[in-house]
């Protein structure tokens, strides 16, 4: 049969028969059950076990890229944070190049997302104070993403957001929870200003640390996935991400944000301790984070997020950002 005749996903088998030494290998599979956005994921069953395959363009950023996330994912493994396993070719390199594109192989990890409890935040905010430990001093290369992303919500974006909210009930209640959220981010706005990022240290981060890139078994944390975002930026912004989306999104209630919070972090300062600078400024970073979120996520779902409407979410942010914003005060003046 002729290479033109081949579907996709025969021919990357072909390419994988090539260049690995795996014994009998199938057909790869599409993987369904996550997206597809940036870059094509495959199982591939082989006599070696079972592995997942991504593809890459073939161009300068990209295959720098891939190096880089290659010896990162080593480094951590070398340093006891679980990784999945990147396979090495036949040659001994760590991901195939095409014409047009690449081809990365990695251990399949048998897991699922983190489920969030009290074991598996300490697991969690353990593992990320680790990463940022271990690799401080490491060289990294700039990120595919805007450094301080966390430090403001898009004015637009939350125009919009409001604007739906309003199509959906305008009225003095879902006023009141507009204005105390504009209030809190005018107020994020000022501790995260640029002229104050100096208090806050830089380091290799991992980028986009939720609950999808933790793989669990159980409390048991399998492996840190979606290396591709790593590279230079502020500790706040992953710590910030952190707490955004394992300790605030779920819940209004004040106890279960502090129970949860205090339990990541105090397992992240295990590893790295927080400056002050940072405490005072994380509960803003935290809010701005949720805040886009939601945002940007409600067009993009249909007009819900995690079953929400927009004017629910005026309601639920009101709240989450008032408690955060009481939690920066504390920290300041040291409650």
């Amino acid at each position: 049969m002729s290479t033109s005749k081949l579907t996709g996903l025969e021919i990357i088998g072909d390419v994988i028969r090539e260049h690995y030494d795996l014994g009998e290998v199938a057909v790869p599979r599409q993987l369904e059950t996550t997206h597809q956005r940036r870059h094509r994921k495959m199982i591939v069953e082989t006599s070696q076990g079972v592995f997942l395959a991504k593809t890459y363009r073939n161009d300068p950023a990209s295959v720098d890229s891939l190096y880089f996330q290659h010896r990162l994912s080593g480094f951590l493994a070398e340093n006891g944070l679980p990784v999945a396993r990147i396979q090495g070719t036949r040659d001994g390199r760590t991901f195939v190049v095409q014409d047009t594109w690449c081809l990365e192989l990695q251990q399949f990890v048998f897991g699922h997302s983190m489920t969030v409890n009290e074991a598996t935040l300490r697991v969690s905010g353990s593992a990320l104070g680790r990463l940022h430990q271990v690799c401080q001093g490491m060289p990294v290369p700039p990120r595919d993403a805007r450094k301080w992303r966390f430090s403001e919500v898009p004015q637009e974006t939350f125009q919009k957001f409001y604007e739906m909210a309003l199509k959906e009930r305008a009225d003095q209640k879902i006023q009141g929870h507009c204005n105390n959220i504009v209030l809190f981010l005018q107020q994020a706005k000022e501790v995260l200003n640029i002229d104050k990022r100096y208090a806050f240290e830089m380091g290799l981060i991992h980028g986009d640390w939720h609950g999808g890139n933790l793989l669990f078994d159980g409390d048991t944390l399998k492996a840190i996935i979606d290396l591709e975002f790593a590279g230079d930026g502020c500790y706040l912004e992953d710590i910030s991400y952190a707490v955004s989306n394992l300790c605030i999104r779920t819940t209004t209630s004040p106890e279960k944000m502090a129970f949860r919070t205090e339990t990541l972090l105090g397992a992240y300062e295990l590893h790295r301790a927080l400056s002050y600078a940072e405490r005072v400024a994380l509960y803003y970073a935290v809010g701005v984070k949720h805040v886009t979120t939601v945002c940007y996520q409600t067009p993009q779902q249909g007009g819900r997020v995690a079953g929400y409407s927009p004017a629910q979410w005026m309601g639920i942010l009101d709240a989450q950002t008032r408690w955060l914003g009481e939690q920066s005060r504390r920290a300041r003046w040291g409650e």
